[in-house]
């Protein structure tokens, strides 16, 4: 089993993973999210069709993701990045984690907050236990700490946006039915481009 995707069969001898992954992950995650050596045997001949032509993924991310994300305005916009960017991070300590299990964490949260936002209280649970856990991980990601020390978190209504957007892209990726993980394999592209200093992009990518 490919350890990338845990949904296809191993059948390239990755030297960056030491391991057999899937011909679909070396073809859209070298040199993005592998470490690929230079004298990788993938990266050249009749394999690098795969590779060339990263404009094309640029824009198939950002018709994931391009839609769900129009109606925030900039403090959402960054709100939501860094959320992206926490689950990239949270991805990395939890090996069980792929796009239904993720879908399910943010759907909790989202209808809490939407219950909060209504003025009742009420902690929405996931149904399976392992997103529940997660759900307590997705609201640390949105909680910052104040000049006074305190834990500030966003304003209900912000956050309530991000997380309905979140909640869109997830639905869309799994309706895509493309493997388990192809949201957090997008948003581990787009959060690593908006990383990039010497390349400043605005926060969403023209599709």
């Amino acid at each position: 089993m490919c350890p990338l995707c845990r949904s296809r069969r191993g059948k390239r001898l990755c030297p960056a993973k030491g391991e057999q992954i899937c011909a679909h992950c070396c073809g859209t995650k070298r040199l993005v999210e592998i470490d690929c050596p230079s004298d990788c045997v993938y990266l050249a001949g009749g394999h690098a069709g795969a590779w060339e032509g990263r404009e094309t993924e640029r824009n198939r991310d950002a018709r994931r993701i391009g839609p769900y994300v129009q109606g925030l305005d900039e403090a959402q916009g960054r709100l939501l990045f860094v959320a992206m960017s926490g689950i990239n991070a949270l991805r990395g300590r939890r090996s069980d984690l792929d796009d239904r299990l993720l879908a399910q964490a943010v759907s909790a949260l989202r209808k809490t907050v939407e219950t909060r936002v209504r003025g009742l209280l009420y902690e929405h649970q996931a149904e399976d236990a392992r997103a529940q856990g997660l759900v307590f991980e997705l609201g640390t990601l949105f909680k910052a700490q104040g000049d006074s020390g305190d834990e500030v978190s966003p304003d209900d209504g912000d956050l309530l946006a991000v997380l309905s957007a979140l909640d869109g892209c997830l639905a869309a990726s799994l309706a895509e039915r493309a493997g388990s993980t192809v949201f957090l394999d997008t948003i581990a592209r787009v959060a690593g481009r908006f990383s990039e200093p010497q390349k400043p992009r605005p926060l969403i990518v023209e599709p």
